[in-house]
């Protein structure tokens, strides 16, 4: 259907297919630019014929003026906005991990080429929304909604199947409270007094927590429970528990190599703290305080090196020795 309808469109779509994306928002462009009108093109963080600049805004008002947006390389957000009597037309384009997310609502023509994005939905006011993937091919919300039912249903047969097999669940109760048994294993003291916590187990507690997510990045708690990470944790704390020698055995004397000292963990929690004396982590949830402290330094990282912070949801190399940095200038 090639008449004018709202659409709706939200596409992924690796880096490297810039240029194929470029070529989608001329398409739209061209066929929904209205005179005495224009788009008005806004871009932050933006890489034009290899300058480096932090705003860019111009108004696209006929077919020359597409070539401002021949020019942009890279960017870290980009909109194009254009509002009539008729329809409010928004792209949205921002990156993420190397990842490009394209938000599109138009008054227009359909898009025919689907090999643009490596997936995308597409809402239509007069058919039935689709899917695609990266091969072109076109997913049917029907076909979805059969898809997700069978699925649906193959899970409930298999679980009903599991109950049959297994009538009873044998539970592991020597352990009730993980967390009282290590305390008073390590200590020698009662974690409850007269049916209340213990100011020393409350402590002992509140510290084991922020040091294990500082440690690992992960909560130490779903639904107020210790989860099994944060259990099999607390556990090995038992082992690592020093064995008092007797002072009646003869003392071996060994010749000790100077120590060196363990190499400091770098990670964006441990930086904070350093900086700003506040904990990241607050009721197994990242602070406010630290998501926005998190993306200054991610955003002024990727705009002084170019590079991406993370590589396999971990730190790379280089952005721990800029996260050591900050710290070490704090310190100076």
């Amino acid at each position: 259907m090639s008449e004018e309808s709202l659409r709706e469109i939200v596409g992924l779509a690796k880096k490297s297919k810039w240029n194929q994306i470029k070529k989608l928002l001329k398409f739209i462009l061209q066929k929904t630019l209205k005179k005495g009108a224009g788009y008005n093109l806004t871009a932050r963080d933006v890489l034009i014929n290899g300058k480096k600049q932090s705003n860019f805004n111009t108004i696209i008002r006929n077919k020359e003026n597409l070539k401002d947006l021949n020019n942009i390389r890279d960017f870290g957000c980009l909109s194009l906005y254009q509002a009539t009597q008729d329809s409010n037309n928004l792209i949205e384009i921002s990156q993420n991990n190397g990842i490009l997310i394209v938000l599109v609502k138009y008054l227009g023509p359909v898009l025919n080429d689907h090999k643009i994005f490596n997936f995308s939905v597409h809402l239509d006011a007069l058919e039935e929304p689709f899917f695609t993937i990266g091969s072109g091919e076109k997913i049917n919300g029907s076909e979805i909604l059969e898809m997700i039912n069978h699925r649906s249903k193959d899970k409930t047969k298999i679980e009903k199947e599991e109950i049959k097999k297994e009538p009873t669940v044998k539970k592991d109760n020597t352990i009730q409270d993980v967390e009282a048994y290590v305390f008073e294993t390590l200590t020698k003291k009662n974690s409850i007094w007269n049916g209340t916590e213990t100011k020393a187990f409350h402590d002992w507690k509140a510290k084991n927590k922020n040091k294990y997510q500082i440690e690992t990045g992960k909560i130490a708690y779903y639904k107020q429970k210790p989860t099994k990470q944060f259990s099999l944790y607390l556990k090995n704390l038992i082992n690592k528990k020093p064995i008092k020698k007797d002072s009646k055995s003869p003392k071996p004397v060994k010749k000790t190599a100077p120590k060196k000292e363990p190499e400091k963990e770098i990670s964006e929690q441990s930086i904070f703290k350093t900086l700003t004396g506040k904990n990241a982590i607050w009721n197994g949830s990242e602070t406010q305080n630290f998501k926005n402290w998190k993306q200054r330094v991610i955003k002024k990282y990727k705009r002084e090196t170019g590079k991406n912070p993370y590589y396999n949801c971990k730190l790379t190399l280089n952005f721990k020795k800029c996260l050591d940095s900050l710290a070490k200038t704090k310190s100076n």
